[in-house]
């Protein structure tokens, strides 16, 4: 049969008187196939249709043009650990970046076993990630050295780039993004920490280096996450103040507990005691307890990084 044919099944019954009625012997049953041409498929007939084209008119289609709209700016947190301060005295450890907008902001930590492998790994994430802005800490220096750091491995990273910049730093020296003289320090992202958020550096820099010396790439990661946890809250905060987020009730620093409540508190056992120390979360200001012989622990509710304050 013709590919373009269609065909009907047409069914003719043979009946028959005899009992019991018996399938297969006493009734006979046929099936036709017959061509049926294309046209006579369909459920209109062609009348109806010249009819509906004729004198039903289509809906009217006008093209306006869209209104003007700016996208939400998708920006990501960077800090990046290096052996030194300038590119051709040093390397880089580790990249990392932290997504503020993110429900549960979580760390994200690059490295491999040379810098050109831990360049390539973020390259590969970034390159085709959403992102639209690098905000940091002093972001034009993870920038900088990024981007000569692309140059001396002959890399491509056009969306690394062209990408815009909030340095978090700028806003705490003059408040106002755009340049400003003035004789004001920008201080340092521990200090701005310890003030707003009373905390301590997780380790002194130089430890960093040891860290990478000895192959200990968790504390690395450690150290580089608490450093993008605490820009995180300085992003957070800038937010608060100019009325984009609200929050700063659940944000300001709590108050140092009163003598009275101190001596109010229930006493642990001495055993447990011994072996805790009370730290509080950067982030959230949740406080929880930490074993003294352990570095660092995840905050239970936000997931942040916490150092031991003691060592």
């Amino acid at each position: 049969m013709a590919d373009e044919m269609q065909a009907s099944v047409g069914i003719e019954w043979v009946t028959t008187d005899e009992k019991p009625f018996r399938p297969g012997k006493t009734t006979e049953i046929f099936a036709v196939l017959e061509p049926l041409e294309v046209e006579q498929a369909t459920f209109q007939t062609p009348t109806w249709t010249n009819f509906y084209d004729s004198f039903v008119l289509p809906p009217a289609i006008s093209y306006t043009p869209m209104p003007d709209f700016e996208a939400r700016e998708t920006d990501l947190i960077i800090n990046i650990e290096t052996t030194a301060v300038l590119p051709w005295e040093s390397r880089i450890i580790m990249i990392g970046v932290l997504n503020p907008n993110a429900l549960a902001p979580e760390t994200m930590n690059f490295y491999g076993e040379t810098e050109e492998e831990t360049l390539q790994e973020f390259l590969d994430f970034f390159e085709n990630s959403p992102y639209t802005r690098l905000v940091g800490y002093n972001v034009s220096f993870d920038k900088r050295f990024i981007y000569t750091v692309c140059q001396k491995y002959r890399k491509e990273a056009k969306k690394f780039r062209a990408m815009p910049l909030q340095d978090l730093m700028q806003i705490q020296k003059q408040v106002e993004e755009e340049f400003v003289f003035g004789f004001n320090k920008p201080g340092t992202l521990e200090q701005w920490s310890t003030y707003l958020f009373g905390t301590a550096p997780y380790a002194p820099q130089k430890q960093v280096w040891a860290w990478f010396k000895e192959g200990n790439w968790d504390e690395v990661a450690n150290f580089n996450s608490n450093k993008l946890a605490k820009a995180y809250g300085l992003y957070v905060l800038n937010k608060v103040v100019e009325g984009t987020i609200p929050g700063a009730g659940i944000l300001g620093r709590p108050a140092q507990p009163t003598e009275e409540t101190a001596i109010g508190a229930a006493p642990e056992s001495s055993e447990v005691a011994e072996n805790l120390v009370q730290v509080e979360c950067p982030i959230c200001h949740d406080m929880q307890d930490m074993s003294k012989s352990a570095k660092v622990i995840k905050c239970r509710v936000c997931g942040t990084p916490i150092a031991n304050p003691n060592l």
